[in-house]
């Protein structure tokens, strides 16, 4: 007889906390986050270029592979929508050289109503990244242009703190020979300042 009436007190508790939430609306302020990332990059294989690249010559690398990296940024919030600014850094390597990326990137991003905690959320971004590759004679450091759409899912553990329990965005970024197609997971914290 407790546990039925322990989970029926749990199970009132769980709804009028809902309740409440969707009585509150959207939460407002700055947001700040730290996310562990992964970015889809080119890979520093395939055929060695020994001069230093001419415009029409081709590198030989082709996108495969997934760069490790961070990514930090923060959010001015006002109820449903957010003006981001994003920073990151990637990297990949393996025995025949390296190549990373550090997007920088802004945009809007777009929320939805927070219920049992948990709120989702979508955004459209847009910046420049720097290129850079070592790989035996091929050394090289390009910025071009990236725009990437994405969107994720925040679990509010505490009033302040979160955890972005996924966030994936797909970006077209400039490259030498044509757009390539990248993007990848994401997953950390974000704490916010201000209120509702």
């Amino acid at each position: 007889m407790k546990k039925v009436i322990l989970l029926l007190f749990l199970l009132a508790a769980a709804v009028l906390d809902a309740a409440a939430q969707s009585e509150e609306g959207y939460w407002s302020g700055l947001e700040v986050y730290g996310l562990a990332s992964g970015m889809k990059t080119v890979d520093a294989s395939g055929t060695v270029v020994i001069n230093n690249p001419q415009p029409n010559q081709p590198l030989g690398f082709t996108p495969m592979g997934m760069a490790s990296g961070v990514r930090t940024g923060l959010v001015w919030r006002h109820e449903r929508v957010g003006l981001v600014a994003d920073f990151g850094y990637h990297n990949y390597s393996d025995r025949t050289g390296s190549t990373s990326l550090a997007p920088v990137m802004a945009g809007l991003r777009v929320y939805s109503q927070e219920h049992v905690r948990t709120s989702f959320f979508g955004e459209g971004l847009a910046g420049a990244y720097r290129w850079t590759v070592n790989s035996g004679n091929v050394h090289f450091t390009a910025g071009k242009g990236i725009v990437a759409a994405g969107g994720g899912m925040d679990i509010r553990l505490t009033r302040r703190l979160v955890w972005r329990v996924l966030e994936f965005q797909i970006a077209i970024a400039g490259a030498r020979y044509g757009p390539l197609l990248t993007g990848g997971p994401s997953t950390g914290i974000a704490y916010r300042f201000g209120g509702r």
